[in-house]
């Protein structure tokens, strides 16, 4: 997965599995166990906030995971320049 789709991803308030299998490249079942984890790490912090099935914030995907979002930036901002070479 190049930056650009990474951003992509995590630009939308929500992650889903598939979101997960795309971030971290694994399989839907270590996906689903990520996501599970990660949900239940936030509903201990935040038992009352609302949460749409089968999605988790991607603020906590990108703790979890400790996405440099900066980085992926620079690095889509350095694709953009080699292409237009």
């Amino acid at each position: 997965m190049i930056a650009k789709e990474i951003l992509e991803i995590i630009s939308k308030p929500w992650c889903s599995n598939q979101n997960i299998m795309k971030i971290a490249n694994v399989s839907a079942t270590t996906a689903s166990k990520i996501k599970q984890e990660i949900e239940k790490e936030f509903r201990k912090k935040e038992p009352n906030k609302y949460m749409p099935a089968y999605c988790i914030p991607t603020k906590e995907v990108i703790k979890y995971f400790d996405l440099d979002i900066e980085f992926l930036k620079s690095l889509v901002f350095l694709d953009k320049d080699d292409h237009a070479q």
